[in-house]
Parts: structure tokens; sequence; C-alpha cells
């Protein structure tokens, strides 16, 4: 069964305006495919970088889109586990602006029919990372401190929550005007334009944090997550936004995050101290059965109100250019959501 699909496609890297809606017909879907009307998909930070041609492994044109949540209408050969009707959500990587898609069926994990597909699809890439990151590189008892960078945004928000339910102690950083924000979810905030990072974490928790959760990288690792660790904590990395802030490449910062890159193994060593790096498509593709558990755990507790990840904008998915734009302003906390 073939179909038409409405998606917003970039023949070339640069501005919001290379991202063009266009009509494209899909071929039945193939062994092992499913094909998916997508009701929400996610606006990431990562789309932006592709959108600018600095995101390994993907070159234009290409069709953005890190991940959705949708209903199947079609089934290849050798799928097994799934029907026609079933409502699903996936880590797609590439291809979710649209309003249908086939994927690869090993990616799809069943979504809960009782919450809004934006919730959902705020659960996805943002949630699986927190969860993944919280619960499988870095653990944290109760009663112990971590640390959450970006504490406002859509995967600092989720990590804040996921503290808070495990009775963890959390400081979040964000801007002055998101202070609020990160107080709702339980944490204590830090400005990181105008504190020292390191010297407040260290003085509000007693001495140290058992994780720290680092989006930014290069000197920053070193100076606001690593120095701000206990001896036995973890920092654990989980992008670059310094080398590419704003959507745009920065040379400088790139060269300061190869030289960051120098770590002492004798210090990591007496410290018992540790740096992780944490992709969630490495993951995703490595471990495939906990990525499927774990995104049906983090689907399952918004589905029960148990996490509330916040919707900072919902727009048409004609409208994606201006939810790229809005994301690289940083002026508002959440997640932005497309939706045919």
């Amino acid at each position: 069964m073939s179909g038409t699909a409405f998606e917003m496609h970039m023949a070339r890297t640069g501005g919001i305006e290379v991202l063009k809606g266009r009509e494209v017909t899909l071929p039945p879907p193939g062994s092992g495919e499913a094909r998916v009307a997508i009701e929400a998909a996610g606006v990431a930070f990562a789309d932006i970088v592709m959108r600018t041609g600095l995101y390994p492994g993907v070159k234009a044109p290409v069709t953005p889109g890190y991940d959705f949540v949708g209903r199947i209408e079609a089934l290849g050969p050798d799928v097994q586990g799934f029907e026609v009707g079933q409502r699903v959500a996936a880590l797609t990587v590439t291809g979710s602006y649209a309003s249908r898609r086939n994927i690869e069926a090993r990616y799809l994990v069943a979504a809960p029919e009782a919450a809004p597909a934006e919730a959902l699809v705020a659960g996805v890439l943002n949630g699986l990372t927190a969860w993944q990151m919280f619960h499988r590189v870095a653990t944290a008892a109760p009663g112990e401190w971590v640390l959450v960078h970006g504490a406002a945004g859509g995967v600092g928000g989720l990590l804040l929550e996921l503290a808070q339910r495990a009775g963890v102690r959390a400081i979040g950083t964000a801007s002055a005007g998101k202070k609020a924000e990160v107080e709702a979810k339980g944490g204590i905030h830090i400005d990181y334009r105008a504190e020292a990072v390191a010297e407040r974490a260290l003085a509000i928790s007693g001495g140290g944090v058992v994780a720290a959760f680092d989006h930014v990288g290069g000197p920053h690792l070193k100076a606001a997550s690593m120095a701000a660790l206990r001896d036995g904590g973890t920092a654990v990395l989980y992008g670059g936004y310094d080398a590419t802030k704003g959507g745009k490449a920065r040379p400088a910062a790139m060269i300061k995050m190869l030289l960051a890159d120098r770590l002492s193994a004798l210090k990591l060593f007496s410290g018992s101290r540790g740096v992780v790096g944490y992709n969630v498509t490495s993951w995703r593709n490595a471990r495939p059965e906990p990525y499927r558990q774990d995104l049906a755990q983090v689907l399952g507790l918004i589905a029960d109100g148990a996490i509330q990840p916040k919707i900072a904008k919902v727009l048409p998915l004609s409208e994606a250019g201006e939810a790229q734009a809005l994301l690289q302003s940083a002026q508002l906390a959440g997640k932005i959501v497309l939706k045919p």
C-alpha cells in the first residue's frame, strides 16, 4: 500500500529558511517496516545542529525529526508484535517532521492511549535520555545530591522529576528568569550567569554531588561539573552545546572543547571519580532491549501522571522553521512539539 505524506525537508544546510514543505509518495512498508501516521514530533537541538551541517553522520538532503508518537497504518512482511491501529513511539534521529513515514519496526515501542501525543513525544528523546542517564549511567541513593545543568530545559526538567521521585536531592542551573521552573520540580536553583556553579554546588551539597549531568561540554565539564563532584562521583556528558550554541559553529569553543578532553587518570583514580559519555542513539543501537524497556517505562509514567514533561509550545508541522527558531532563542522552558 503506497501513500502520500507531507514533510518539512531540507535540501541543503543553512538557516530556518531551508526547511521547506513538500508532498512525497511513500512506498509500501518493506520487510521489517511499519507505516505510521504521526500525531506529534519533537523539536530537538540536534535538529538544529543537523540543519547547520554539524551533526555527525547526517548530511543534507534530509528530513529532520528525532522522534515521534503516532499510529500504525500498515505493516510490512515479517513484523511481529504490532498491529494496525496501534499507538507507538520511536526514537528515529531523522525523518519525523512528517505526517506519516515508514520506519523499521524494531525501533517502535507501544505507546499508551491515555495521554496526549504532545506529552508522550516529550518523553521519547528527552525522557529516554533523562531516564537512562539517571538510572543506568550514574546512580544516586536517596538523600544524595546531583547537579543538573540546563535544569529548565526538556532533559534537565525531567532529570529533576526523576530525582524527586527517587528521593534524591537536586541542584539545578538555569538563568535567573527560570528559577521558578527549577524550584517547582524540587531543585535548588543556581543562576549560572551570576554565580560560581561548582563552588555553590559544593556548599549546598555539603561536600559535592554524586552525579553531574552536563550538556555543555568543553571547559564547562571540568569547571562546573567535575569540580562539583564528591569522591566517588560521576560527571555525565551528553552534549556539546558550547561548540554549537545558537545552532552555529563556534570554532574557538570547539578548540577549547578538544583541549578540555585532557583528563588526569591519576586524579580520577585517587578520588574514585568518573567521567562518562552518553549518547541516546548509541544506546538504542547497542542495547535495543533496554531502549524498549526504558522508553516504555517513561511513557507509562507520563500516562499515569507520575512525571509531567513541560510543553513549551505546540506548532503546526508546517511551522517547523519557527519552532527551531524558538528553540534557538532559549526563551522558552520545556519541549516544543510539531503536530501535522
